[in-house]
């Protein structure tokens, strides 16, 4: 709902709009510069940043809305500082309403308007309006009713134009606005409309001291405001104390020896005096009560620096999403809290810019120090000589370190003024100002879960382990990085929540050979050994170094792993063969005979799919029928396994679909996609439907087959997909959809159809594109992992109600064709998908030499989805 921050941004956006909006007005000659007339309080802070935009004049227009005896909201006119009322003789005459009656309410309102301008402009006096054009700015509309009564009073006053601008109202009041104003401007026309404080972030009251200082020229600094926010380790709940001052010059997380010395008097003082220069300052709990009872978590140097490392990464966002403030981070340690501090400092992926420590102790963390690059001032008391001597030790292994000796009579002001100077000394310049956010860059950082710890990956563990089915995507088939976080969320979805398998978007027959050697049937030593003999092509995609570690993996918990796709046509063939020679010779020739239709094309899918431009029968009666028998086999006739009797039934099934698919491949269109994502969605149904228990799944495939197809330009296309049909046979509740993105990086790619696998460039996303809008995210929240969650709130933002380019790379890669939007499908992003997780910077995924093959048909999706 949200579409500002505050009103300073607001203003700055607005002023944008204003200032493309005057230039396209003027038609030459010198004109003289508008005059900004802000309705206070609120829309003086907007008004404000409009004026210095269009280096206009800048004053108030102080109006009060007169109202019926019986009712004060119903205007029959208005009264400015000029005296002089404007009634509305219609509404006057059709209430009744007696003279006497209107004099007192107008003396009443012009008391007010008075006392209002005396207290904001003082002496000052009113800026004329006649000749001028008059920008009238409010920091939203909602009826309307005063501005159009200030309207009329304006008119007397004869000026040029006359200009309505804000940043949000209802079209309903704009529309009765524009009758009467020369020009409306407004940013957001949001329906439903409820209140202006609905599309703010912060509509907090502007002060009459804000509004005077405003109307001068000057900024009031913001008083230090203190807040409470909360960060989580796994289930639990931690408090942090956070002060905030304007314009600061980075925040000092204050670190202490136990949760009781966390509120010590010394410390909050020293706290205080750097908010005072302009520091903010979190104090942070580190242990829960009962934590805190058991004295060997304050030694407990592990939990602490993770604790810490927690927090740290969740007051950067915070920050940057509650307050619209990019801030630095440096430490503050005491006691055993600065070894915690040093020992954070170490393992951060943040730049901390500056380390204190008083009466600190170090060698609690000495494996650590030499890793410590952050300039670190180390305090000690003249009178605790061991500490002395062990903060001396540590000297010597830190990169940038000062060490001083403090007085103990003069201790707090002592630890104060090297406090200060040290952090003004190494506190990083201030940047520009940031130019104002998008609203989709602020949709995604409100959602975004930076990524700086394996631990920040819980809740999106939590939440995909409520599912049936999990499908986990990829912009690209080669991205090291999409692998390898797949990878991590599989493995702690079979290990902590009990899914049985991985189907992915590869061959039965390969992914088959896997599943054997994952349940100890295989003669292979090793998962590579088996990749080694992958031949069809693009092996890389599971032939590679991610995958055969998953392999090995799985081998402790017997999961499964399964090919989804149709492509196997004569490897399926020849296992079906073999498998039925094996338990019925009789029917094994009566199969061979229905497959020989196939011999003519030496097991190639190409020349049998160009066959069928004069044989339109082709095969298919031979394979429908094959397969039909194969289905009519029963366990109880057999002496097999279920898992055998169901592969083969199984690569019966892929030769009569991917028999359809190389047909329907001719006639190009949506046919032969859409076969072989419902042959993927029928198999994922056979896997779930087994004789198992509580069977929960993990799928692996490209973007393009997990989002749901209902949320792309696919659907108009006459185009489905896997995990659209998935919502629609299991339900939404029952489906996670995670899709995947990143901006720029390389990708393993082949620039033709059976072509040599290449190391790409991938270049920076387009702009516009989703991609390029994450980017931006990355780069603010200094995150260059984050995931978001999409719920039904997310679905009501603009993340769930416009469309954006949104990157998908197949096997077969040119990106000089990104610049024509080839690479980049239209996508509702909070519809199309549960969760999303971004890497800005990926690298191309290891492949493992194999035997490839060349003869296969290209798939029709546009470059190898």
């Amino acid at each position: 709902m949200v579409c500002f921050q505050n009103r300073i941004e607001a203003g700055i956006i607005l002023a944008d709009k204003l200032l493309h909006s005057l230039k396209q007005g003027t038609k030459g000659g010198k004109k003289e510069k508008p005059l900004v007339l802000a309705i206070p309080r609120g829309g003086v802070p907007v008004a404000y940043e409009v004026a210095k935009k269009l280096q206009a004049d800048l004053d108030l227009l102080i109006v009060k809305k007169i109202g019926t005896p019986e009712n004060p909201e119903l205007a029959i006119g208005a009264v400015s500082e000029e005296g002089t009322p404007w009634l509305n003789s219609k509404i006057i005459n059709h209430f009744n309403i007696k003279n006497a009656d209107i004099q007192a309410m107008v003396e009443k309102k012009l008391e007010e308007v008075q006392s209002q301008v005396r207290r904001l402009r003082g002496s000052r006096p009113a800026i004329p309006v006649e000749g001028r054009v008059l920008i009238i700015v409010d920091d939203g509309i909602a009826t309307g009713a005063t501005l159009r009564a200030a309207i009329h009073l304006l008119r007397e006053r004869q000026p040029e134009k006359i200009i309505i601008a804000v940043p949000v109202a209802p079209e309903a009041t704009l529309e009765s606005l524009r009758q009467i104003a020369d020009e409306v401007v407004c940013l957001e026309t949001p329906f439903p409309f409820i209140a202006v404080g609905d599309w703010y972030q912060d509509f907090s009251q502007v002060s009459d001291e804000e509004v005077i200082s405003l109307l001068h020229g000057k900024v009031v600094p913001d008083e230090i405001v203190g807040k409470e926010m909360t960060y989580y380790d796994g289930t639990i709940e931690l408090k942090a104390d956070l002060q905030l001052v304007a314009n600061m010059k980075g925040l000092v997380v204050f670190i202490h020896e136990s949760e009781g010395s966390r509120h010590s008097r010394g410390n909050l003082q020293v706290a205080e005096e750097l908010n005072k220069i302009g520091f903010a300052t979190l104090v942070p709990a580190l242990l829960t009560e009962r934590e805190s009872e058991d004295r060997k978590n304050i030694f407990n140097m592990e939990l602490l620096i993770d604790r810490l490392l927690k927090v740290s990464d969740a007051v950067i966002p915070h920050l940057a999403q509650v307050h619209g403030v990019h801030s630095s981070l440096a430490y503050f340690g005491t006691g055993t809290g600065a070894a915690v501090a040093l020992g954070a400092a170490a393992k951060s992926s943040r730049d901390i810019f500056a380390i204190i420590s008083h009466g600190g102790r170090p060698d609690l963390v000495n494996k650590y120090l030499r890793r410590v690059k952050s300039p670190t001032l180390l305090m000690v008391s003249e009178a605790d000589l061991e500490v002395i001597t062990l903060n001396e030790l540590a000297a010597q292994r830190l990169a940038t370190v000062q060490m001083v000796i403090i007085i103990e009579l003069e201790a707090i002001a002592e630890v104060v003024e090297y406090t200060a100077d040290w952090l003004l000394q190494y506190a990083p310049r201030p940047k520009a100002p940031l130019p104002p956010k998008e609203h989709i860059v602020r949709a995604i950082e409100e959602r975004a879960q930076p990524i700086h710890s394996e631990g920040a990956w819980y809740n999106l563990i939590e939440k995909l382990a409520k599912s049936r089915i999990v499908m986990l995507g990829e912009a690209t088939h080669g991205t090291a990085e999409f692998y390898d976080i797949r990878r991590m969320i599989s493995e702690k979805l079979i290990r902590d929540h009990e899914f049985d398998f991985i189907a992915v978007e590869g061959d039965w027959p390969d992914s088959q050979k896997l599943n054997d050697y994952i349940q100890g049937k295989s003669s292979s030593r090793t998962a590579m050994d088996i990749m080694h003999h992958f031949q069809r092509w693009p092996t890389w995609m599971w032939a590679n170094d991610e995958v055969a570690a998953l392999i090995e993996w799985m081998q402790n918990y017997k999961a499964g792993f399964y090919g989804l796709d149709v492509y196997s046509l004569f490897e399926s063939m020849d296992y079906v063969q073999s498998y039925i020679q094996r338990i019925s010779p009789e029917l094994a020739q009566e199969m061979k005979a229905a497959y020989s239709c196939f011999e003519p094309f030496e097991k190639n899918e190409k020349a049998y799919a160009q066959s069928l431009l004069k044989f339109e029968e082709g095969c298919r009666r031979e394979v429908v029928e094959n397969l039909r028998k194969i289905l009519r086999l029963r366990l109880a006739d057999l002496e097999v396994k279920d898992g055998d009797l169901f592969s083969a039934q199984q690569n019966a099934r892929i030769v009569k679909n991917a028999e359809e698919y190389y047909r329907a491949m001719l006639s190009g269109g949506a046919e032969s996609w859409n076969i072989r994502d419902q042959h993927m969605m029928e198999t994922l149904e056979l896997l779930l439907n087994r004789p198992f228990q509580n069977r929960k799944c993990i799928i692996w495939a490209h973007n393009s087959h997990i989002g749901d197809y209902h949320a792309t330009d696919m659907l108009e296309e006459g185009y489905v997909n896997l995990g659209g049909l998935a919502r629609e046979r299991f339900g939404s509740e029952q489906v996670a959809l995670v899709g995947f993105g990143t901006y720029q990086g390389e990708v393993l790619a082949s620039s033709a159809w059976d072509g040599p696998e290449t190391v790409t460039p991938l270049p920076a996303a387009q702009e516009n594109s989703f991609e390029s809008y994450c980017h931006k995210v990355s780069q603010n929240l200094q995150a260059p992992r984050f995931y978001m969650l999409f719920d039904q709130d997310a679905r009501k933002t603009i993340l769930g109600t416009r469309e954006y380019g949104h990157r998908a790379v197949g096997v077969v890669y040119h990106p000089r064709f990104e610049v024509h939007g080839r690479n980049y499908v239209p996508t509702v992003m909070a519809k199309r998908y549960d969760a999303f997780v971004f890497v800005d910077q990926t690298t191309a995924l290891r492949s493992i030499p194999t035997l490839t093959s060349i003869k296969e048909f290209p798939e029709t999706w546009p470059g190898g989805l």
